[in-house]
């Protein structure tokens, strides 16, 4: 992996097999929070493989560089299709079940970092105290 400018990537829009890139909004705040998780695939002439919603989302951002896995294809048309395809089709989205068990985990980790004041960590500690029942709220409203 590496980086690029931005400008470099050559994307062929006439072979472009997704043409619909929907709205961009929610993967670019994605980036800006996150970074790009993933790298953009070119060849080895720095023509765009696959990841063209991203390398929209950068430019959008304004990125001038952009992460690249560079992948040789020697001119194979049907290689650089197959991995398009292959980036977009076999991929599985979360289960409804799977969306809310993930917000449950980022709610128990975001109450777990909070800093919390003097009072609650000392009426926390009297609760342990006198009936190891600290925690007991959190757990009933997590369940």
């Amino acid at each position: 992996m590496m980086k690029i400018p931005i400008e470099r990537i050559q994307v062929d829009e006439k072979v472009r097999v997704r043409k619909d890139i929907g709205n961009l909004e929610p993967l670019q705040e994605s980036i800006a929070a996150v970074g790009l998780i993933n790298p953009l695939l070119i060849d080895e002439r720095d023509n765009l493989v696959a990841g063209y919603r991203r390398l929209c989302a950068c430019r959008n951002l304004g990125w001038q560089e952009v992460d690249v896995r560079v992948i040789e294809f020697g001119g194979d048309e049907l290689g650089m299709l197959d991995v398009e395809i292959a980036e977009n089709f076999f991929r599985k989205d979360f289960s409804p079940q799977e969306i809310l068990e993930t917000e449950r985990r980022r709610q128990q980790i975001i109450e777990k970092n909070r800093k919390k004041g003097w009072w609650e960590r000392f009426w926390n500690w009297l609760r342990r105290l006198f009936g190891g029942t600290a925690g007991t709220d959190e757990k009933r409203r997590s369940a």
